[in-house]
């Protein structure tokens, strides 16, 4: 009997046992069910709240964010929003600013439709994650308004605080890969709420994309990414002054052959050459600027969206720059110390270093209106090969190397060679450069369309031979060399009528002046003669103002004009 006994106890306890074990799984399964149920009904408030709530802790109240819909499958692990904004609160950005602790960059964000495939929702619940293969961003609009205020105020690429304003309180944003398209970007001030920049029709595409506490500091990502391709197919912007518009056709950026190629850049003026000089307190350069199937390669694309341009070479396919000055307005009278081209470089606020900058077929124009005649005349570069060595402003890199040499080879007038070396000595304390040239051998006559409205003087025969010069200057002189081969040389010198816009001969000027030149270089049986020239800078001109008058005043004595 005791023994039934026992075993109907050790039966009637298992039974028990099993019958709790069972409870406690059917609760659990009724529990996962409404957690499940309570999930697929409150999926989208719960989302919508949590991702709100994350934005506005996270930046203080400044930002929030809206959006149409959320659809999410948790099955296919796809992500759908539609219409999503992403705002600051004015309200709060002035008490920020109260506070004196303003952000130096406020964001506005309007995207019409985002996509995310293969989303891994339980990581992302249980450990602050968004892990996915693929996000498509579509024609999104993206103001970037500048305060110029706070931390980093001077920068103009968004700092790492913004991004972790859009990180969230999430730890992890990883996608495999990201894609923007049609995107419209812009740049603004927000004291003006002028727009800056205009960047129109940008694509985007980031490979391994990953956001996290480390962005910012990992120097093998951009933009968060192991792998950027972007293209963009305007970028617009207006002058300070109104007087030009500034754009750059056909950009692509490509961080795996560490490339850039820019379909063109252009400085276009606003205003035809008379309004533009009218538009003007006194007489300036008018620059008409076209460069066009610009490469830039080896470029360091981590220090580059640091600001800092490093690149092995920057070439362009074709080039023109244009430049009018009208003299008969009146001059300005502006200190010019420190204005030279290697001088200029120091001023620019971000560094950079390029070994070689490439410049070919290209065409160069200087017109200039006489003050004397009111005539126009044009010194013209045709075919010019250009190639700067060692443009940077980097200290570090200016103290290895100190030499930017620019050799220029071109063709004078479309009718001889010239060929000029300049050498800018970078962050010398007296603006040191150095300067040699050869001009090729070219008729007198050819040369009229420049002497007659600026000379006004008329070559009437002779040859010149060629024209050499060695010059080195300075803030505020040149010296150097002038040698220039000529024979028979005979000039006119001419005079504006009174009642016409025509240049007459001024007979006894010309007979006089025929008298004192010396028509050849060198004289038979002697050696060349060679002018030793200095020239005192005015230091309310230009580089090429004293480089010019340097060579004029070798060629003058050469000929034998004193004055």
């Amino acid at each position: 009997m005791r023994t039934i006994h026992r075993r109907i106890k050790r039966a009637t306890a298992t039974r028990k046992g099993k019958i709790i074990g069972l409870s406690i799984l059917l609760v659990f399964m009724v529990a996962s069910a409404g957690a499940i149920f309570y999930w697929n009904i409150n999926r989208k408030q719960i989302l919508r709240t949590t991702l709100e709530d994350t934005i506005r802790t996270k930046s203080d109240g400044l930002y929030s964010i809206k959006y149409d819909s959320l659809n999410l499958d948790e099955v296919a692990g796809n992500l759908r929003v539609t219409n999503l904004q992403l705002v600051y609160d004015s309200m709060e950005y002035l008490d920020q600013v109260a506070k004196n602790n303003p952000p130096p960059t406020l964001l506005k964000i309007i995207i019409p439709e985002i996509i995310v495939t293969g989303v891994k929702t339980p990581r992302a619940l249980l450990n602050k994650e968004i892990l996915g293969k693929k996000l498509l961003i579509s024609n999104p609009v993206i103001d970037i308004i500048y305060t110029n205020a706070g931390k980093d105020s001077a920068r103009n690429i968004p700092t790492r605080e913004v991004y972790k304003q859009i990180l969230g309180d999430l730890n992890q944003i990883q996608v495999d890969t990201v894609e923007i398209s049609g995107a419209q970007i812009s740049t603004s001030n927000i004291k003006t709420t002028k727009k800056n920049i205009d960047i129109s029709n940008v694509f985007i595409r980031l490979i391994n994309v990953n956001i996290d506490e480390k962005t910012g500091t990992d120097s093998s990502q951009l933009l968060f990414a192991r792998e950027l391709y972007f293209t963009c197919g305007k970028l617009f912007w207006p002058s300070k002054d109104k007087l030009y518009n500034y754009s750059v056709d056909g950009i692509t950026l490509n961080s795996a052959t560490k490339e850039i190629t820019v379909k063109q850049l252009r400085m276009d003026p606003i205003l035809n050459e008379e309004a533009f000089v009218k538009n003007l307190p006194a007489q300036d350069d008018r620059f008409d600027i076209s460069i066009s199937d610009i490469r830039i390669r080896n470029t360091d694309f981590y220090k580059l969206f640091n600001e800092n341009i490093v690149a092995d070479s920057i070439t362009a396919g074709n080039a023109s720059f244009k430049i009018y000055r009208d003299q008969t307005k009146k001059r300005l009278v502006k200190n010019k110390l420190g204005t030279y081209p290697h001088q200029k470089l120091d001023n620019i606020p971000v560094s950079f270093k390029v070994k070689k900058l490439i410049l070919s077929n290209t065409y160069i124009e200087y017109k200039e209106k006489s003050k004397i005649t009111s005539m126009p005349g044009k010194l013209r570069f045709h075919n010019t090969y250009a190639v700067i060595s060692n443009l940077t402003n980097n200290t570090d890199a200016v103290r290895a190397n100190n030499v930017m040499t620019t050799s220029i080879s071109s063709q004078f007038l479309n009718k001889t060679p010239i060929k000029v070396v300049w050498r800018f000595y970078l962050q010398n304390p007296k603006g040191r450069f150095d300067l040699k040239g050869n001009l090729g051998s070219i008729a007198a006559a050819d040369i009229n369309t420049i002497t007659q409205p600026l000379g006004p003087a008329r070559l009437e025969k002779g040859r010149i031979h060629s024209l050499d010069f060695d010059l080195k200057g300075s803030d505020y002189q040149v010296d150097g060399t002038v040698k220039l081969l000529y024979e028979d040389l005979k000039v006119s010198l001419l005079e504006l009528e009174k009642d016409s816009r025509k240049l007459d001969k001024k007979n006894l000027e010309s007979m006089a002046a025929n008298f004192i030149i010396k028509n050849e270089n060198p004289k038979k049986n002697e050696d060349p003669r060679i002018a030793t020239v200095h020239f005192d800078r005015d230091v309310n001109r230009s580089i090429f103002h004293l480089v010019w008058k340097s060579i004029f005043t070798g060629i003058r004595e050469t000929v034998g004009i004193k004055k």
